[in-house]
């Protein structure tokens, strides 16, 4: 069995950071910037623990071809985290099992993933939010989101599924950790999946037996684009349990960190700077 661990890297210009938030935006990129080579030679040596291959793909030109796909006013960070789940599915033609890692998870851990974990369903963190997102949907829908946010994203699948008349799917799910088998990712068929949603997302902005306070909140998101595709295609889904993917989000504190002993950490907040001190 031939195995691969992968992440992307890309150093957004300033000028195609998103505004919404731009100074979290900001922060994130100069943290990834100054701590890139010790995040990236973890994934390394763990490579070697696992015997496994390890790419970084940082190619800016092969980005710029894949994101000619997109119209211009798609952000640039959304684009990269679809670009993750393309590549994903060219390397599902190489390798019988991939472990796809985001930039901002450090490794803590010489266990093999490969071996710890069931390969017979793609694995990664979810939650149901059905209560919520009906909560929100009923209660609360004038009132605004921030377009990264779980709600937000969720809204962004459901509106899919009804524009298209697909499943719905009322988990959210966290892409920043993937783990799966060839095949799974193969079921998942990506590639024409993707295509079809960048060609006809903007019959889901316009339709009008979807309530304007539902469309106005869509995005094209690729944890959202999962969702709908899992649901879709009838893939199952393994959780991630919090040992192999601990997220620390911006309402962590160091203990959150320091204090426990997970496989894998996942630093939404970008406090690398806990990995010194630790």
């Amino acid at each position: 069995m031939n195995n691969l661990i992968f992440t992307i890297y890309f150093d957004i210009e300033d000028s195609k950071l998103e505004l919404e938030e731009y100074e979290k935006n900001a922060y994130t990129k100069k943290q990834l910037r100054y701590y890139q080579p010790h995040l990236t030679l973890n994934k390394i040596s763990y490579s070697k623990t696992t015997q496994s291959d390890f790419i970084m793909f940082d190619d800016v030109e092969d980005l710029n071809v894949f994101s000619k796909k997109f119209d211009s006013d798609i952000p640039t960070y959304s684009i990269i985290n679809f670009y993750k789940l393309h590549l994903l599915d060219i390397l599902a033609d190489e390798y019988d099992n991939i472990l796809y890692l985001d930039q901002d998870v450090y490794i803590n851990t010489t266990k093999n993933i490969f071996n710890e974990l069931d390969m017979a369903n793609i694995s990664v963190w979810h939650e149901d939010i059905k209560d919520q997102l009906i909560e929100y949907t009923n209660f609360y829908k004038e009132r605004q989101l921030y377009s990264r946010s779980y709600l937000n994203k969720c809204i962004s699948s459901y509106a899919t599924s009804f524009a298209f008349d697909w499943p719905v799917n009322y988990n959210k799910y966290n892409t920043g950790i993937i783990l799966s088998s060839k095949d799974n990712i193969k079921k998942l068929d990506i590639k024409n999946n993707l295509n079809f949603l960048v060609d006809n997302y903007k019959k889901i902005m316009y339709n009008k037996d979807i309530p304007s306070s539902i469309t106005s909140k869509f995005i094209l998101n690729n944890e959202a684009f999962f969702a709908n595709i899992v649901s879709k295609e009838h893939v199952n889904v393994s959780n991630l349990k919090k040992e192999w993917h601990h997220i620390l989000n911006h309402e962590s504190v160091e203990e959150n960190f320091t204090n426990t002993n997970s496989c894998l950490y996942h630093f939404i907040n970008k406090r690398f700077d806990w990995l010194l001190v630790s």
